[in-house]
């Protein structure tokens, strides 16, 4: 547990320093870039791709998710089975609640808003959908899912993680994010789904 905090410490660090170098170098050049393919298949591809990451949509699967994992253990036990179905609904969960606390704290202004009114930067508890920019709520959704699931099923790590990193960079292609926001929603996402892990399995994976 110490190790996985060490680590998780250490990330944090990584990821803040890159969302400060994001945010005062790179979010506005790559907005403005995003901006200029608004009228192309790109934008309307990025548009279909967040689907994959929608609120409803993950709120169903959470809620189906963890009364399958509950009856499941109440027939036959906490089995692994049970277990790796509680563990995927925790996992994004506890994203998503972390995610929707963290956009009203930090209230920053979405890329609508520099492109309309010339508006960039945070705005604290503002409190409403326009600055609800950071963190991303579709890539803290689709890391936590498909990192919980590279855990479950290791030999998807890798091909779950490439379709979070095309769902995440598409929400920039969308107008809907900066690339600051979507690591942050990188790193929540993953954050939650190696904690919960932890949480569940606190000495390793049981043998089935």
């Amino acid at each position: 547990m110490h190790s996985t905090a060490l680590k998780t410490a250490l990330a944090a660090l990584a990821t803040a320093l890159l969302i400060f170098l994001l945010y005062r170098y790179a979010d506005r050049p790559l907005a403005e870039a995003a901006f200029a393919l608004r009228d192309t298949a790109w934008h309307s591809m990025a548009k279909s791709l967040s689907l994959a990451a929608d609120h409803l949509f993950f709120t169903f699967l959470i809620a189906a998710g963890l009364v399958v994992g509950a009856l499941d253990g109440l027939q036959n036990g906490l089995t692994a089975r049970s277990r790796h179905v509680l563990h995927f609904c925790l996992s994004v969960a506890c994203a998503m609640l972390i995610g929707d606390a963290l956009k009203e704290v930090f209230g920053r202004a979405r890329p609508p808003l520099l492109f309309t009114k010339g508006i960039y930067g945070f705005f604290p508890m503002a409190g409403d959908y326009l600055h609800y920019s950071f963190p991303s709520g579709h890539t803290l959704r689709i890391f936590s899912a498909m990192t919980a699931l590279g855990l479950i099923l290791p030999r998807l790590r890798w091909p779950a993680l490439g379709v979070a990193l095309v769902v995440g960079a598409s929400r920039v292609l969308a107008l809907k994010h900066y690339p600051s926001d979507v690591l942050f929603g990188a790193f929540i996402g993953i954050t939650a789904a190696v904690w919960a892990w932890r949480l569940l399995y606190p000495y390793g994976r049981e043998r089935r």
